[in-house]
């Protein structure tokens, strides 16, 4: 598998090297967006890492770039820590996922394994939330993306009544979320707290979590990270 990784700090890109390498993946490597898309037009890669903050075309448009080209390929978004703004941007370009700086393991093998279910998917990504009943709580599947035109399918759930006062958010490999799902789920949460009801998220990866914490879903239900464990690289 072809992984392209662009990033102007030569540093960083002889990390992801490396630890790429190891892992068994071609890597390329480009210090600017213009090279990066150079080479995205010409190797085909399977997986971009792009930092999100470059001199001349940012990540940002690397992304816009490739989508407008019409690929799906997993665009994974490297930030600085608390880049609120520009992981929103990213999300509603369709970003596959996100991860700060300072690179940790965890959170890089997170965003790959991620990336490479979404290569293989198969399902829709139109968004859908499947209530399943239970004696003890209810479950939530969640899939496709959370975006403005799903907020009908998700306002549609009450709470209210849940057996056990627990309901547990399942979120499919396949889930994705833009800016107006972020806010469409936090107007959610607010709306439901007063029920009583406790709400637990699992299934998200690492990297979602963390932008989620950031966006402030945390104060509103329990965020149950795959591999609380972290590495740094």
């Amino acid at each position: 598998m072809k992984i392209l990784v662009i990033d102007d700090e030569r540093p960083t890109l002889a990390m992801f090297r490396l630890f790429l390498t190891a892992c068994g993946y071609e890597v390329l490597t480009a210090e600017n967006g213009e090279q990066g898309m150079d080479f995205f037009a010409s190797e085909g890669p399977d997986i971009v890492f792009t930092d999100i903050r470059m001199p001349g075309m940012d990540g940002l448009e690397v992304l816009r770039q490739i989508r407008e080209s019409g690929s799906s390929c997993p665009v994974i978004i490297i930030t600085g820590h608390g880049d609120m703004e520009p992981a929103m941007a990213a999300l509603d370009l369709a970003a596959s996922d996100f991860i700060n700086k300072p690179v940790e393991r965890t959170a890089l093998n997170s965003a790959l394994v991620r990336a490479e279910k979404q290569l293989y998917q198969t399902e829709p990504a139109e968004f859908s939330v499947t209530e399943t009943p239970g004696d003890q709580c209810l479950k939530l599947i969640f899939s496709g993306r959370l975006s403005q035109a799903a907020a009908s399918k998700l306002s549609a759930i009450d709470l209210e009544t849940v057996p056990g006062g627990k309901a547990l958010f399942l979120f499919k490999d396949n889930f994705s979320i833009d800016r107006h799902g972020v806010f469409i789920l936090l107007e959610y949460l607010r709306q439901t707290a007063g029920s009583g009801v406790r709400i637990e998220m699992s299934g998200l990866s690492h990297n979602h979590i963390r932008f989620f914490e950031m966006a402030g879903v945390d104060k509103l239900a329990s965020l149950v990270p795959s591999n609380p464990g972290e590495t740094g690289l």
